[in-house]
């Protein structure tokens, strides 16, 4: 059995779901769909009220202007012995009418009551009577219980003076049944409507949160390091847009995290490597008790070399670390960048001269550039470096110095092994090497290029390849002036 929730759980799911995208989407479809049909239903209710009022008051005023001129052509005012007769035929338009009728003398006595035939004789000070016995027409709606319109006529003699006032008095009770009717079947037609928007926001929000439930899960697996996940795209909304994005993100995460075990990997093979060798040279120095001395020397020469290896790799880890910090400063100076190649070049022929390697440098122009010059040196010379160590012997390497408005472009070509295309990618990823042959016959740690890389990526620059194998190599540097 379930363990029953309690009023503060229950409380917490509520505020959940009222919190969820589901509720504000169906909050949302209530105040743009059904609120405004409230809004109508009352203008229409509104609008159909007045128009039975005033129609009603047109009728009225017709049947009142025509009882005045039948009670004048009638002598119904001067003649009372003839009214009994003409009352007969009053009492049947009040009862076609629905409506009471007062007839009243010039000094405002009623001498006919169509509802209350024995309330006659009384003086009834009614505006709009008194209206009428002026001479204007009078009219009035009262909306107290029903509503009740009035409208009184004067009624003319032959010359054309008073002599009395007609009035009709009608309660509007079919119309308020009528405004009922219209607004039963328009609350009914609300609460259909409503109750299809219900449904139907229930079935779109489950049609649009779909897909941002199965981002939210992909999101979910990716944070919990199940970086394959992938997410299937199956339109061209924003929402495929949205899992596009996080497809690249798990994919970029994936590299990043290949990267990371392959630079794990090739950190602990170029340190095992070096340990490996001076275990086995010092444990035969151990087991050789009549060692010579020149054995000695060679054995130690090549653990010393061994460790100068080790020291080389772990200084240039140390510099990939400093450099991948992003608030590591530039040490920003205006600086001669010829006399920077110049300095390279002097420093590198002679270990091009051991391979009989020549090294030009051209310059097109003279330039002076802001930018740390301790590491633009070291990078440039990584490059002159690879570009010597694999060069063949006797052929020529070319440095070459240009700028355009914006920058300053640093070529080096050589005519060497050249690097294959599918390898220039990849060929400025730490440990990378592209010719697997001759790294320890270079004496190389696959950390120079991306060191270099990343320096210029640093100056706000890039670094380009084009190669083939057996063609030689082309590295075109840009660092902004």
């Amino acid at each position: 059995m379930g363990i029953p929730l309690g009023p503060t759980r229950i409380f917490n799911r509520i505020v959940s779901g009222l919190r969820t995208l589901r509720f504000k989407l169906f909050l949302s479809y209530i105040l743009i769909s059904v609120i405004p049909l409230f809004v109508l239903w009352g203008i229409i209710s509104i609008t159909i009220e007045n128009h039975l009022r005033e129609q009603r008051l047109s009728e009225l005023r017709s049947w009142t202007s025509q009882t005045a001129v039948f009670l004048s052509t009638t002598n119904f005012i001067q003649n009372p012995t003839a009214r009994p007769m003409h009352a007969v035929h009053l009492g049947r338009d009040s009862a076609s009418f629905s409506a009471g009728i007062f007839v009243a003398d010039d000094m405002g006595v009623i001498i006919y009551d169509s509802q209350n035939p024995d309330d006659t004789g009384r003086l009834w000070a009614n505006a709009n009577i008194m209206a009428a016995l002026d001479g204007s027409p009078g009219y009035s709606i009262d909306d107290g219980d029903g509503v009740l319109i009035q409208t009184a006529m004067p009624i003319l003699d032959d010359d054309n003076n008073i002599i009395g006032a007609v009035m009709l008095a009608h309660n509007m009770t079919e119309a308020g049944g009528l405004i009922a009717g219209i607004n039963s079947s328009t609350m009914w037609l609300i609460a259909a409507i409503a109750a299809t928007v219900v449904l139907l926001v229930f079935i779109i929000s489950s049609w649009l949160l779909n897909p941002l439930r199965n981002v939210l899960a992909a999101v979910k697996n990716i944070s919990e390091g199940h970086l394959s996940q992938r997410i299937e795209l199956k339109s061209k909304d924003e929402i495929a847009a949205l899992s596009a994005a996080v497809n690249d993100m798990a994919q970029k995460l994936e590299r990043t995290e290949s990267a990371r075990q392959e630079f794990v990997s090739n950190v602990s093979h170029e340190l095992k490597t070096p340990l490996s060798s001076i275990k086995v040279l010092s444990e035969s120095l151990l087991h050789k008790d009549d060692a010579e001395t020149e054995i000695y020397r060679e054995f130690l020469a090549d653990i010393d070399s061994e460790v100068d290896r080790m020291t080389k790799i772990i200084n240039e880890l140390l510099t990939l670390v400093r450099l991948d910090e992003i608030e590591l400063p530039l040490n920003i100076t205006y600086f001669d960048l010829n006399n920077l190649l110049v300095d390279v070049v002097r420093r590198i022929r002679p270990l091009a001269e051991l391979k009989a390697i020549t090294i030009e440098f051209v310059a097109n122009h003279q330039l002076s550039i802001d930018g740390d010059e301790m590491k633009l040196n070291l990078a440039i010379s990584n490059i002159v470096e690879n570009a010597v160590k694999y060069s063949y012997e006797g052929s020529k390497i070319q440095v070459l110095l240009d700028a355009d408005a914006k920058n300053a472009f640093i070529t080096v070509a050589d005519s060497g092994i050249g690097i294959d295309e599918d390898d220039h990618d990849k060929i400025f990823a730490r440990f990378y090497r592209a010719d697997k042959g001759r790294d320890r016959e270079t004496g190389g740690t696959g950390l120079g290029l991306a060191i270099t890389h990343k320096t210029i990526l640093m100056h706000k620059g890039s670094i380009k390849l084009s190669s083939k194998p057996e063609e030689g190599s082309i590295f075109t540097i840009r660092i902004p002036r």
